[in-house]
């Protein structure tokens, strides 16, 4: 099996019950019906009220939702990959290899007990993470999977963390991304306060921007609010 993500940009204007609308009745049923699975998805809609830590910069076609499946083999899935294409401005799709780092209730919080479709409690950040260009590809996976992932665990409160590593891209045009990183979180308020959001010790706050400005290119990451929609 192999896991595909498409990164969906669409005018800041959309409104985002009507995209959430499209993507959950339209999408996802196209997705199943091409024979996907394991689908979810991710949209900044009318149930998040924050943008997220790193939002794209005015001017840029602000990325609005990101929607992710399973398939046997990519190549063989175009009726998928056009399902999952047909929403957004720009829709750009890569393969990738998932890390499922830490689950709900494993580490934190209590594990998923809501329906398949149902909107996940709390608050999901999405982001899309470049490699930092000083490091070699090797050295850039060491610190994001041997330092990165374990610390963030350490220094704040992450209910759930998935970690998607590019192989390639598969849609044509598709710009170079080195990870899409889906993190879980108790709510927005925690979020939206620097302190809270590292666990009240702004010590902490020092350690991850040590790690993330040497491990990614900053001026290439983003990371969004969004909600989220899971399928097993």
């Amino acid at each position: 099996m192999e896991k595909l993500v498409h990164v969906v940009r669409e005018r800041e204007d959309r409104d985002g019950a009507d995209l959430r609308t499209e993507v959950l009745g339209t999408v996802v049923p196209a997705l199943v019906d091409a024979g996907a699975s394991g689908v979810t998805v991710h949209v900044a809609d009318d149930r998040v009220g924050i943008p997220g830590p790193m939002p794209c910069p005015g001017g840029e076609l602000p990325v609005r939702a990101a929607i992710s499946y399973w398939v046997p083999a990519h190549d063989l899935a175009r009726d998928a990959v056009d399902a999952a294409a047909a929403v957004g401005i720009r829709n750009d799709a890569y393969l990738v290899t998932e890390s499922l780092w830490s689950e709900f209730g494993q580490r934190r919080g209590e594990p998923r007990d809501w329906p398949d479709g149902e909107r996940s409690p709390g608050l999901v950040t999405v982001a899309l993470v470049h490699r930092n260009p000083q490091l070699d590809p090797r050295t850039f996976r060491e610190l994001w999977y041997g330092h990165q992932s374990p610390m963030s665990e350490r220094v704040q409160p992450r209910l759930r963390y998935v970690r998607n590593t590019v192989v390639h891209p598969v849609t044509p045009g598709a710009p170079p991304l080195d990870g899409v990183v889906v993190e879980s979180w108790p709510s927005e308020e925690v979020v939206s306060d620097i302190e809270a959001f590292h666990l009240g010790d702004l010590g902490n706050l020092t350690v991850m921007l040590d790690s993330v400005q040497t491990a990614f290119d900053m001026p290439r990451l983003r990371s969004l609010a969004m909600s989220e929609h899971l399928w097993s």
